[in-house]
């Protein structure tokens, strides 16, 4: 038998990293889309990734120490 808080913990980590990245893949085809347009340039849309990308790591990291427990 599986110990059911353990089960809760990880399966709110499970939803918070999932919505983060649902977050991260609509913000990305944002700058896809800008950068399709030619409203920025490709070092532009190369900029926003990496911040986006950094921000998403960032979550993450928060999610596992806030529902898994740890250090960052």
């Amino acid at each position: 038998m599986q110990n059911p808080s353990t089960d809760d913990t990880h399966s709110a980590y499970y939803t918070a990293v999932s919505r983060a990245d649902a977050d991260l893949e609509e913000a990305l085809g944002h700058v896809r889309a800008e950068e399709d347009a030619h409203r920025i340039t490709p070092a532009e849309a190369a900029a926003e990734r990496i911040e986006l990308l950094e921000r998403h790591l960032e979550l993450c990291q928060r999610a596992r120490i806030a529902h898994l427990g740890g250090t960052p």
